[in-house]
Protein backbone atom coordinates (compact mmCIF):
# COMPACT_ATOMS: atom_id res chain seq x y z
CA UNK A 1 0.00 0.00 0.00
CA UNK A 2 1.25 3.48 -0.78
CA UNK A 3 2.14 5.70 2.15
CA UNK A 4 0.78 9.05 1.08
CA UNK A 5 1.76 12.22 2.86
CA UNK A 6 -1.69 13.77 2.77
CA UNK A 7 -2.67 16.89 4.67
CA UNK A 8 -6.26 16.41 5.65
CA UNK A 9 -8.29 18.33 8.15
CA UNK A 10 -8.79 16.63 11.52
CA UNK A 11 -12.37 17.83 11.43
CA UNK A 12 -12.97 16.04 8.12
CA UNK A 13 -11.53 12.79 9.46
CA UNK A 14 -13.61 12.91 12.62
CA UNK A 15 -16.81 13.65 10.73
CA UNK A 16 -16.30 10.79 8.31
CA UNK A 17 -15.38 8.44 11.16
CA UNK A 18 -18.64 9.30 12.89
CA UNK A 19 -20.58 8.67 9.69
CA UNK A 20 -18.74 5.38 9.19
CA UNK A 21 -19.79 4.17 12.64
CA UNK A 22 -23.44 5.11 12.01
CA UNK A 23 -23.55 3.19 8.75
CA UNK A 24 -21.36 0.22 9.69
CA UNK A 25 -24.14 -2.33 9.45
CA UNK A 26 -25.26 -1.04 6.06
CA UNK A 27 -21.75 -1.06 4.61
CA UNK A 28 -21.01 -4.55 5.92
CA UNK A 29 -24.17 -5.79 4.24
CA UNK A 30 -23.20 -4.20 0.95
CA UNK A 31 -19.56 -5.25 0.95
CA UNK A 32 -19.79 -8.77 2.36
CA UNK A 33 -23.15 -10.30 1.64
CA UNK A 34 -24.20 -9.05 -1.77
CA UNK A 35 -22.80 -10.08 -5.13
CA UNK A 36 -20.88 -7.29 -6.85
CA UNK A 37 -23.26 -4.91 -8.59
CA UNK A 38 -26.44 -6.43 -7.17
CA UNK A 39 -28.61 -6.23 -4.09
CA UNK A 40 -30.71 -9.01 -2.63
CA UNK A 41 -33.87 -7.35 -3.96
CA UNK A 42 -32.59 -6.40 -7.42
CA UNK A 43 -35.30 -6.31 -10.07
CA UNK A 44 -35.58 -9.39 -12.32
CA UNK A 45 -34.10 -7.46 -15.26
CA UNK A 46 -30.85 -6.92 -13.38
CA UNK A 47 -30.47 -10.24 -11.56
CA UNK A 48 -28.30 -11.69 -14.31
CA UNK A 49 -25.93 -10.54 -17.03
CA UNK A 50 -27.30 -13.03 -19.57
CA UNK A 51 -28.01 -11.20 -22.81
CA UNK A 52 -31.66 -10.52 -23.64
CA UNK A 53 -32.98 -11.33 -27.11
CA UNK A 54 -35.72 -8.80 -27.93
CA UNK A 55 -37.79 -7.44 -30.79
CA UNK A 56 -38.89 -3.80 -30.69
CA UNK A 57 -41.57 -2.78 -33.20
CA UNK A 58 -42.65 0.84 -33.54
CA UNK A 59 -42.36 4.14 -35.44
CA UNK A 60 -38.59 4.26 -35.04
CA UNK A 61 -37.95 6.30 -38.18
CA UNK A 62 -40.38 8.99 -37.02
CA UNK A 63 -38.81 9.17 -33.57
CA UNK A 64 -35.32 9.59 -35.01
CA UNK A 65 -36.58 12.17 -37.51
CA UNK A 66 -38.44 14.36 -34.99
CA UNK A 67 -36.31 13.73 -31.86
CA UNK A 68 -38.87 15.48 -29.66
CA UNK A 69 -38.70 15.12 -25.89
CA UNK A 70 -41.80 14.09 -23.92
CA UNK A 71 -43.65 12.84 -27.00
CA UNK A 72 -44.71 9.19 -26.70
CA UNK A 73 -45.23 6.67 -29.47
CA UNK A 74 -46.91 3.24 -29.15
CA UNK A 75 -44.68 0.21 -29.72
CA UNK A 76 -44.50 -3.52 -28.98
CA UNK A 77 -41.65 -5.29 -27.18
CA UNK A 78 -41.41 -9.05 -27.66
CA UNK A 79 -39.16 -11.76 -26.20
CA UNK A 80 -39.20 -15.43 -25.23
CA UNK A 81 -39.12 -16.34 -21.55
CA UNK A 82 -37.27 -19.22 -19.92
CA UNK A 83 -40.11 -21.60 -20.86
CA UNK A 84 -39.73 -20.43 -24.49
CA UNK A 85 -43.12 -18.75 -24.33
CA UNK A 86 -43.53 -15.58 -26.39
CA UNK A 87 -44.09 -12.53 -24.18
CA UNK A 88 -45.52 -9.45 -25.87
CA UNK A 89 -45.63 -6.14 -24.03
CA UNK A 90 -47.25 -2.96 -25.23
CA UNK A 91 -44.89 -0.10 -24.46
CA UNK A 92 -44.40 3.54 -25.37
CA UNK A 93 -41.24 5.07 -26.76
CA UNK A 94 -39.71 8.50 -26.27
CA UNK A 95 -36.61 10.15 -27.66
CA UNK A 96 -34.24 11.08 -24.84
CA UNK A 97 -30.78 12.44 -24.15
CA UNK A 98 -28.94 15.67 -24.82
CA UNK A 99 -25.65 15.33 -26.68
CA UNK A 100 -26.55 12.00 -28.25
CA UNK A 101 -29.96 13.27 -29.34
CA UNK A 102 -28.25 15.67 -31.74
CA UNK A 103 -28.29 14.59 -35.40
CA UNK A 104 -24.61 15.47 -35.65
CA UNK A 105 -23.84 12.88 -32.95
CA UNK A 106 -26.27 10.01 -33.55
CA UNK A 107 -28.22 8.85 -36.59
CA UNK A 108 -30.44 6.76 -34.30
CA UNK A 109 -31.62 8.77 -31.31
CA UNK A 110 -31.42 7.26 -27.79
CA UNK A 111 -34.72 5.81 -26.57
CA UNK A 112 -36.72 5.59 -23.39
CA UNK A 113 -39.21 2.75 -22.90
CA UNK A 114 -42.35 3.35 -20.82
CA UNK A 115 -44.13 0.26 -19.47
CA UNK A 116 -47.57 -0.35 -18.01
CA UNK A 117 -46.59 -1.87 -14.65
CA UNK A 118 -49.91 -3.74 -14.48
CA UNK A 119 -48.87 -5.76 -17.52
CA UNK A 120 -45.26 -6.59 -16.57
CA UNK A 121 -45.89 -8.77 -13.52
CA UNK A 122 -44.18 -12.13 -13.90
CA UNK A 123 -42.02 -10.90 -16.79
CA UNK A 124 -38.37 -9.93 -16.87
CA UNK A 125 -39.57 -6.29 -16.88
CA UNK A 126 -41.51 -6.60 -13.64
CA UNK A 127 -41.35 -3.40 -11.52
CA UNK A 128 -40.20 -1.34 -14.49
CA UNK A 129 -42.04 1.83 -15.46
CA UNK A 130 -39.42 3.80 -17.37
CA UNK A 131 -36.14 2.48 -18.73
CA UNK A 132 -33.33 4.18 -20.61
CA UNK A 133 -32.14 2.18 -23.59
CA UNK A 134 -28.60 2.94 -24.70
CA UNK A 135 -28.78 2.00 -28.35
CA UNK A 136 -26.25 2.17 -31.17
CA UNK A 137 -25.82 5.73 -32.48
CA UNK A 138 -25.10 4.55 -36.02
CA UNK A 139 -26.84 1.20 -36.60
CA UNK A 140 -24.64 0.21 -39.57
CA UNK A 141 -21.23 1.33 -38.32
CA UNK A 142 -19.25 -1.31 -36.44
CA UNK A 143 -17.26 1.34 -34.57
CA UNK A 144 -20.42 2.55 -32.83
CA UNK A 145 -21.13 -0.95 -31.59
CA UNK A 146 -17.64 -0.97 -30.07
CA UNK A 147 -18.28 2.38 -28.38
CA UNK A 148 -21.52 1.01 -26.97
CA UNK A 149 -19.90 -2.15 -25.59
CA UNK A 150 -17.01 -0.22 -24.02
CA UNK A 151 -19.47 2.10 -22.29
CA UNK A 152 -21.48 -0.91 -21.07
CA UNK A 153 -18.31 -2.42 -19.62
CA UNK A 154 -17.53 0.86 -17.83
CA UNK A 155 -20.81 0.45 -15.92
CA UNK A 156 -19.81 -3.13 -15.13
CA UNK A 157 -16.44 -1.97 -13.81
CA UNK A 158 -18.10 0.39 -11.36
CA UNK A 159 -20.47 -2.44 -10.36
CA UNK A 160 -17.33 -4.37 -9.40
CA UNK A 161 -16.12 -1.46 -7.29
CA UNK A 162 -19.40 -0.93 -5.42
CA UNK A 163 -23.03 -2.13 -5.48
CA UNK A 164 -23.94 1.52 -4.92
CA UNK A 165 -24.02 1.97 -8.69
CA UNK A 166 -26.37 1.76 -11.65
CA UNK A 167 -26.99 -1.80 -12.83
CA UNK A 168 -27.10 -2.52 -16.57
CA UNK A 169 -28.43 -5.33 -18.78
CA UNK A 170 -27.21 -6.16 -22.25
CA UNK A 171 -29.72 -6.84 -25.04
CA UNK A 172 -29.63 -7.96 -28.65
CA UNK A 173 -32.54 -6.13 -30.28
CA UNK A 174 -34.27 -6.63 -33.59
CA UNK A 175 -35.75 -3.27 -34.60
CA UNK A 176 -38.83 -3.34 -36.82
CA UNK A 177 -39.93 0.01 -38.25
CA UNK A 178 -43.67 0.34 -38.86
CA UNK A 179 -43.20 3.70 -40.59
CA UNK A 180 -40.82 2.63 -43.36
CA UNK A 181 -40.14 -0.24 -45.74
CA UNK A 182 -36.66 -0.78 -44.32
CA UNK A 183 -35.84 -4.37 -43.42
CA UNK A 184 -35.53 -5.21 -39.70
CA UNK A 185 -32.07 -4.62 -38.31
CA UNK A 186 -30.35 -6.18 -35.33
CA UNK A 187 -28.09 -4.28 -32.92
CA UNK A 188 -26.71 -4.59 -29.43
CA UNK A 189 -27.97 -2.20 -26.76
CA UNK A 190 -28.24 -2.05 -22.98
CA UNK A 191 -30.77 -0.97 -20.36
CA UNK A 192 -29.82 1.23 -17.40
CA UNK A 193 -31.49 0.78 -14.04
CA UNK A 194 -33.96 3.60 -13.36
CA UNK A 195 -32.88 6.00 -10.63
CA UNK A 196 -36.03 5.29 -8.60
CA UNK A 197 -35.41 1.54 -8.75
CA UNK A 198 -31.78 2.08 -7.76
CA UNK A 199 -32.94 4.20 -4.81
CA UNK A 200 -35.30 1.43 -3.67
CA UNK A 201 -32.58 -1.21 -4.07
CA UNK A 202 -30.09 0.63 -1.86
CA UNK A 203 -32.67 1.93 0.62
CA UNK A 204 -32.28 5.56 -0.37
CA UNK A 205 -34.29 8.54 -1.56
CA UNK A 206 -33.50 10.28 -4.81
CA UNK A 207 -32.82 13.99 -4.34
CA UNK A 208 -33.92 16.69 -6.76
CA UNK A 209 -31.78 19.64 -5.79
CA UNK A 210 -29.65 22.03 -7.84
CA UNK A 211 -26.30 21.43 -6.17
CA UNK A 212 -24.52 19.88 -3.23
CA UNK A 213 -21.08 19.90 -1.65
CA UNK A 214 -18.32 17.34 -1.36
CA UNK A 215 -18.58 17.96 2.38
CA UNK A 216 -22.09 16.50 2.40
CA UNK A 217 -21.42 13.47 0.20
CA UNK A 218 -20.18 10.16 1.56
CA UNK A 219 -16.40 10.51 1.28
CA UNK A 220 -15.48 6.87 0.75
CA UNK A 221 -17.95 6.32 -2.07
CA UNK A 222 -17.11 9.68 -3.67
CA UNK A 223 -13.40 8.87 -3.60
CA UNK A 224 -14.06 5.47 -5.15
CA UNK A 225 -16.05 7.14 -7.92
CA UNK A 226 -13.29 9.69 -8.53
CA UNK A 227 -10.69 6.94 -8.93
CA UNK A 228 -13.06 5.03 -11.22
CA UNK A 229 -13.42 8.12 -13.42
CA UNK A 230 -9.62 8.31 -13.55
CA UNK A 231 -9.49 4.63 -14.57
CA UNK A 232 -11.79 5.18 -17.56
CA UNK A 233 -10.33 8.66 -18.26
CA UNK A 234 -13.63 10.51 -17.95
CA UNK A 235 -13.74 14.20 -17.08
CA UNK A 236 -17.30 14.87 -18.26
CA UNK A 237 -18.86 14.91 -14.81
CA UNK A 238 -19.53 16.77 -11.60
CA UNK A 239 -20.65 15.02 -8.43
CA UNK A 240 -21.86 18.27 -6.87
CA UNK A 241 -23.17 20.57 -9.63
CA UNK A 242 -25.23 20.27 -12.79
CA UNK A 243 -25.88 22.16 -15.99
CA UNK A 244 -29.63 21.83 -15.49
CA UNK A 245 -31.97 22.32 -12.55
CA UNK A 246 -31.43 18.84 -11.13
CA UNK A 247 -27.99 18.05 -9.74
CA UNK A 248 -25.61 16.75 -10.98
CA UNK A 249 -23.73 16.53 -14.28
CA UNK A 250 -23.73 12.81 -15.16
CA UNK A 251 -24.27 11.98 -11.48
CA UNK A 252 -27.47 11.37 -9.50
CA UNK A 253 -27.85 12.34 -5.86
CA UNK A 254 -29.40 10.09 -3.23
CA UNK A 255 -29.93 10.25 0.54
CA UNK A 256 -29.57 7.07 2.57
CA UNK A 257 -31.55 6.31 5.70
CA UNK A 258 -28.60 7.34 7.88
CA UNK A 259 -28.62 10.79 6.16
CA UNK A 260 -25.49 10.18 4.09
CA UNK A 261 -25.63 11.59 0.58
CA UNK A 262 -24.45 9.47 -2.32
CA UNK A 263 -23.55 10.84 -5.73
CA UNK A 264 -23.65 8.00 -8.27
CA UNK A 265 -22.15 8.33 -11.77
CA UNK A 266 -23.59 7.37 -15.15
CA UNK A 267 -23.10 8.21 -18.86
CA UNK A 268 -19.54 7.30 -19.84
CA UNK A 269 -19.54 7.60 -23.63
CA UNK A 270 -17.09 10.54 -23.59
CA UNK A 271 -14.55 8.59 -21.53
CA UNK A 272 -11.09 7.92 -22.94
CA UNK A 273 -11.53 4.17 -22.65
CA UNK A 274 -14.48 4.43 -25.08
CA UNK A 275 -12.63 6.86 -27.36
CA UNK A 276 -15.75 7.66 -29.40
CA UNK A 277 -15.36 9.40 -32.73
CA UNK A 278 -17.62 12.25 -31.61
CA UNK A 279 -15.73 12.94 -28.36
CA UNK A 280 -13.32 15.86 -28.09
CA UNK A 281 -10.72 16.77 -25.44
CA UNK A 282 -11.85 19.11 -22.67
CA UNK A 283 -9.23 21.74 -23.52
CA UNK A 284 -10.40 24.07 -20.76
CA UNK A 285 -9.38 21.43 -18.23
CA UNK A 286 -5.97 20.98 -19.83
CA UNK A 287 -6.86 17.80 -21.69
CA UNK A 288 -4.91 17.47 -24.95
CA UNK A 289 -6.39 14.09 -25.84
CA UNK A 290 -9.60 12.31 -24.81
CA UNK A 291 -7.33 9.49 -23.64
CA UNK A 292 -5.41 11.75 -21.26
CA UNK A 293 -6.27 11.04 -17.64
CA UNK A 294 -7.12 13.99 -15.40
CA UNK A 295 -8.08 13.50 -11.76
CA UNK A 296 -11.14 15.48 -10.64
CA UNK A 297 -11.60 14.08 -7.13
CA UNK A 298 -11.62 16.09 -3.91
CA UNK A 299 -8.57 16.88 -1.77
CA UNK A 300 -10.56 16.48 1.45
CA UNK A 301 -10.91 12.75 0.63
CA UNK A 302 -7.21 12.11 0.02
CA UNK A 303 -6.89 10.37 3.38
CA UNK A 304 -8.96 7.55 1.85
CA UNK A 305 -6.62 7.03 -1.11
CA UNK A 306 -4.54 4.30 0.54
CA UNK A 307 -7.49 2.06 1.35
CA UNK A 308 -9.25 2.68 -1.95
CA UNK A 309 -6.12 2.06 -3.98
CA UNK A 310 -5.75 -1.23 -2.13
CA UNK A 311 -9.38 -2.04 -2.95
CA UNK A 312 -8.86 -1.24 -6.65
CA UNK A 313 -5.82 -3.51 -6.64
CA UNK A 314 -7.89 -6.30 -5.09
CA UNK A 315 -10.51 -5.80 -7.83
CA UNK A 316 -8.00 -5.71 -10.70
CA UNK A 317 -8.33 -9.36 -11.72
CA UNK A 318 -12.14 -9.16 -11.76
CA UNK A 319 -12.07 -5.92 -13.75
CA UNK A 320 -9.69 -7.31 -16.37
CA UNK A 321 -11.75 -10.50 -16.58
CA UNK A 322 -14.78 -8.42 -17.64
CA UNK A 323 -12.89 -7.50 -20.81
CA UNK A 324 -11.05 -10.78 -21.32
CA UNK A 325 -14.24 -12.84 -21.16
CA UNK A 326 -16.55 -10.43 -23.00
CA UNK A 327 -17.70 -11.99 -26.30
CA UNK A 328 -18.88 -8.81 -28.02
CA UNK A 329 -15.52 -7.09 -28.51
CA UNK A 330 -12.78 -7.97 -30.97
CA UNK A 331 -9.49 -9.26 -29.58
CA UNK A 332 -7.85 -6.04 -30.73
CA UNK A 333 -10.30 -3.91 -28.77
CA UNK A 334 -9.97 -6.13 -25.72
CA UNK A 335 -6.18 -5.81 -25.74
CA UNK A 336 -6.40 -2.04 -26.19
CA UNK A 337 -8.86 -1.68 -23.29
CA UNK A 338 -6.80 -3.91 -21.00
CA UNK A 339 -3.63 -1.96 -21.83
CA UNK A 340 -5.47 1.27 -21.04
CA UNK A 341 -6.65 -0.06 -17.69
CA UNK A 342 -3.14 -1.25 -16.86
CA UNK A 343 -2.04 2.36 -17.41
CA UNK A 344 -4.29 3.37 -14.53
CA UNK A 345 -2.73 0.73 -12.28
CA UNK A 346 0.75 1.99 -13.15
CA UNK A 347 -0.33 5.38 -11.81
CA UNK A 348 -1.95 4.31 -8.55
CA UNK A 349 0.88 1.92 -7.65
CA UNK A 350 3.61 4.53 -8.03
CA UNK A 351 3.83 6.99 -5.17
CA UNK A 352 5.36 9.77 -7.26
CA UNK A 353 2.72 9.42 -9.96
CA UNK A 354 -0.08 9.40 -7.38
CA UNK A 355 1.24 12.69 -6.05
CA UNK A 356 1.64 14.20 -9.53
CA UNK A 357 -1.53 12.87 -11.19
CA UNK A 358 -3.93 12.62 -8.25
CA UNK A 359 -2.95 14.78 -5.31
CA UNK A 360 -1.70 17.74 -7.33
CA UNK A 361 -4.93 17.85 -9.37
CA UNK A 362 -7.56 17.30 -6.68
CA UNK A 363 -10.34 19.82 -6.04
CA UNK A 364 -10.29 21.81 -2.82
CA UNK A 365 -13.66 22.26 -1.13
CA UNK A 366 -14.86 24.49 1.71
CA UNK A 367 -15.00 22.64 5.00
CA UNK A 368 -18.01 23.01 7.25
CA UNK A 369 -19.45 21.03 10.11
CA UNK A 370 -22.82 19.53 9.20
CA UNK A 371 -25.63 19.82 11.70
Amino acid sequence: MLKLNTQVSIVSSLLDSMRAVRCAILMVCFSLFMPSGFAADADPLFQTHKILELTLKGPLKTISRKRELDVRYPAVLTYRDEENETIELKVELEARGNFRRRRSTCKFTPLKLIFNKNHTEGTVFENQKKLKLVNQCDPVNRKYEEYLMLEYLAYRVFNEITPLSFSVRLANITYEEVDSKRKPRRNLAFFIEHKKRLAKRIGAKQLKIQKSSAVDIDSRHLNQGSLFQLLIANVDWSATHGKQEECCHNYKLFRLADERLLSIPYDFDLAGIVNAKYSKPFVGMGQTSIRKRLYRGYCRNNYLLDENIEMFNNKKAAILALYQEFPYLSDRKKKAAIAFINGFYKIINNEKRVKRVVMNWCHKSTMRIME
